[in-house]
């Protein structure tokens, strides 16, 4: 369960995972190692708001480093995709 701040503790190195997907109530959750998991939201407003900010300010930082980088300008092939 995520706390009120939209984070959980990552069970392998017990770093904060934050969300950056979510469909319903399940969220998958990322540290800073890159280890994945997912977590059940509380059906409550706020923390929906919380998760939900996690996500849009992640998806704005990647595409801010795309753009920094150049990427986004890349055919799909270039970029391993």
């Amino acid at each position: 369960m995520l706390r009120s701040d939209g984070t959980v503790e990552c069970p392998e190195c017990g770093m904060p995972q934050f969300p950056y997907a979510r469909e319903g109530r399940t969220v998958s959750i990322e540290c800073a190692n890159r280890h994945h998991g997912s977590a059940v939201v509380r059906d409550d407003v706020v923390i929906l708001r919380v998760v939900d900010n996690w996500i849009m300010r992640r998806g704005a930082q990647l595409h801010e480093q795309h753009e920094r980088w150049g990427t986004d300008d890349l055919p799909e092939r270039s970029r391993g995709g």
